[in-house]
This record gives C-alpha cells, sequence and structure tokens, in this order.
C-alpha cells in the first residue's frame, strides 16, 4: 500500500509540473513564442529523437528525389527536372544542417530547417492550388496537400524541440 501512494504522489508531482509548464507556455502566447507546440514525437520518442529521425528522413527521401529528378531530366529533357534536382539538393544540405544542429544543440541551425521547410510548403501548397484549379486533377491535389500537412506537422515537432534548446536573440 505504501508503494502505491508513493507513485501516485508521483504521478501528481508530474500533473502539476506539466501544468505550471502548460501556465508559462500560456502567459508567453502573446508573444508567439509557444504557438504550435508538441512535447513528444509522433511516436512517443523524445523531441530531440524524432527530429532526428525527421532530419535522417528527409535527408534519404531528399536524396533519392534528387536522383529521380536527374535522372527524368536527362531523359525527358524538361526543365522541370533540374529545377526539382535543385530544390532536393538545396534540401538536402538544409537537413545536413538540421542533423548538426541536433548533434550540436544549436538552435540556429535547427530553425534554419523549420525556415526552409516552412517556405518549401508554402510554395508546394500554392502550386498544389494552382495545378488543382488548372488541370482538375482532384485526386493528385489531395495527395500533395495530404503530404503537405505531414510536413507541416515535422516542422511543428522540429520547431519545439529548437525551442527546447533555450533563446537565441531574434530566431523562433
Amino acid at each position: 500500500m505504501g508503494a502505491g501512494l508513493g507513485r501516485s504522489a508521483a504521478v501528481a508531482g508530474e500533473e502539476r509540473e506539466a501544468l505550471a509548464w502548460r501556465r508559462q507556455c500560456w502567459r508567453n502566447v502573446g508573444m508567439g513564442e509557444h504557438k504550435c507546440v508538441v512535447s513528444y514525437c509522433c511516436c512517443g520518442c523524445s523531441l530531440r529523437s524524432g527530429s532526428l529521425a525527421i532530419g535522417i528522413v528527409v535527408l534519404i527521401l531528399s536524396l533519392l528525389n534528387a536522383i529521380y529528378n536527374i535522372i527524368a531530366a536527362i531523359r525527358t529533357g524538361v526543365t522541370v527536372g533540374w529545377i526539382g534536382f535543385a530544390t532536393n539538393l538545396f534540401v538536402v544540405i538544409v537537413s545536413c544542417i538540421l542533423i548538426m544542429g541536433i548533434r550540436q544543440e544549436r538552435r540556429g541551425f535547427v530553425m534554419t530547417w523549420v525556415i526552409t521547410m516552412v517556405v518549401i510548403i508554402i510554395i508546394n501548397i500554392i502550386t498544389s492550388i494552382i495545378a488543382l484549379v488548372t488541370t482538375f486533377s482532384l485526386v493528385a491535389g489531395l495527395i500533395v496537400l495530404v503530404v503537405m500537412g505531414v510536413f507541416i506537422y515535422l516542422v511543428v515537432v522540429v520547431r519545439s524541440y529548437a525551442l527546447t534548446l533555450g533563446s537565441s536573440a531574434g530566431v523562433a
């Protein structure tokens, strides 16, 4: 019976800490610092582990997509393949910066990835809406929008990790 009482006291302590953290977050909402923040990654792992996994997966997928775009550009001669290659190569570089920022716990490096991905997400959403309106390809447009929704969540996870690294002047 004593062990159960100790465990419930520990749980109550954790709940108090979580409540205090939430109150602190709500106090700072006016500053815009703690909007769209999560406390762990989708798989239940820490923000650091989740952000590192996100960086590695985005790096690998962008590298594969860059290779695909090179092959497509060479075979077809269409310049869109080269634009896709350049974009993916840029994402590969920024993902390397993210991984390095996570390993060295440098908030500026992590936020570089966040800002880059936000810009890319906005561009992709705009182009998918334009493609949806001009081609009436509902399935392709919806697929792109769902993928961008997933990327928005990934950005929120990485940004949440960046916010845990401490404050840097003018970042976040």
